[in-house]
């Protein structure tokens, strides 16, 4: 089965999330850790009522939304909570990594009372991607299944270099996860921050990543002085920050500044665009009480060569989460500390 590449899409949030084996052979079992990437964080059972259970039970996706009853026609829509301090609240809590994402599966299973196909019926969350693992005379089921969108791909368990597959696969549906969960507000973001699909900053985003090793980040939509504005955290759980501004907002920058009195040499930096500001104000806008301080919250600017010109900066801040004294838990920290974390079950 031929699997289709998920071009790169810039979500609401994205984190490491949970990979969860279901396989009645130990054999297969046991050769996951020495096949499966770098910070693949998984769970291995060979009892599908524990794999149901532990899905079922891990699941993050519902305090992510909050239930909007505004709605004219009395049925429920949702909305994502996008706020600063319900995103730094989540990155405090290791679990988010324990959240199941992609279950691979095993279709026959002699002796449990269950097959691949029921165990994916099973699953609450409708976001989790389904790969069953066939045998050659299940391989019509598993069309029939793939039709029918009870699973979202199968692999022969004879096909050569299958582990390096499953590899791709994790890859692949990981990002497909947060794709579909994100979607809706992606549309909303499509039209008030269009250049979310700009190739240009597309590239720029990712490359970013790369480069300072993110794991995770965060869309900021809460009273931001930036089209688009990220917190990004690395494997090690320190917090940055990703502005990315159009003309508009450096227009609406000076001119908030001009209102307020700033300093003339600031306005010669906000004319020049050398450097982004992020002023420590409720709005991220320059106010009269930072005066001649103001220097220290200005960031050097990247120019990114869109469908129209874009300034982006890469902030490291040093800021404490809400809580004095913690900060993120990070994912460095989450594989060290659960230690049976690749236990079989």
């Amino acid at each position: 089965m031929m699997l289709k590449s998920n071009q790169k899409i810039i979500n609401a949030y994205y984190h490491p999330t949970t990979v969860v084996f279901l396989d009645d052979h130990q054999a297969f079992l046991d050769s996951i850790p020495l096949a499966l990437n770098t910070h693949v964080a998984y769970q291995a059972f060979i009892d599908p009522t524990a794999a149901i259970d532990y899905i079922n039970g891990h699941t993050q996706y519902q305090p992510l939304l909050e239930q909007d009853f505004l709605s004219t026609n009395n049925d429920s829509s949702y909305h994502y909570k996008l706020d600063r301090k319900s995103i730094l609240h989540k990155t405090l809590d290791h679990k988010r990594f324990s959240e199941p994402s992609v279950l691979i599966t095993d279709y026959a299973m002699s002796g449990t009372g269950y097959n691949g196909l029921d165990v994916c019926n099973a699953i609450e969350n409708p976001y989790v991607k389904k790969i069953l693992l066939t045998g050659v005379a299940d391989e019509e089921v598993a069309i029939e299944a793939l039709n029918n969108k009870v699973i979202d791909y199968y692999l022969k368990k004879s096909t050569q270099d299958i582990l390096p597959k499953i590899n791709e696969l994790i890859r692949h549906y990981q990002q497909d996860y947060f794709n579909e969960m994100t979607r809706v507000v992606r549309e909303g973001l499509k039209a008030s921050s269009p250049l979310i699909d700009d190739p240009a900053v597309v590239g720029y985003f990712f490359a970013l990543i790369r480069q300072k090793n993110i794991v995770e980040y965060h869309l900021h939509t809460e009273l931001s002085p930036a089209s688009l504005d990220f917190f990004m955290f690395n494997e090690q759980g320190e917090k940055h920050r990703l502005l990315l501004l159009n003309k508009e907002d450096m227009k609406v920058h000076k001119e908030v500044a001009t209102d307020a009195g700033a300093p003339e040499a600031l306005l010669r930096v906000l004319d020049s665009s050398s450097s982004l500001p992020l002023f420590p104000t409720l709005d991220g806008f320059y106010h009269p009480n930072i005066g001649s301080d103001w220097q220290k919250y200005c960031y050097p600017s990247t120019k990114i060569h869109g469908k129209e010109p874009y300034l982006a900066t890469f902030i490291q801040e040093t800021n404490t989460p809400p809580q004095q004294g913690t900060q993120a838990a990070s994912l460095q920290q989450y594989f060290q500390d659960n230690t049976a974390l690749n236990s079989t079950t």
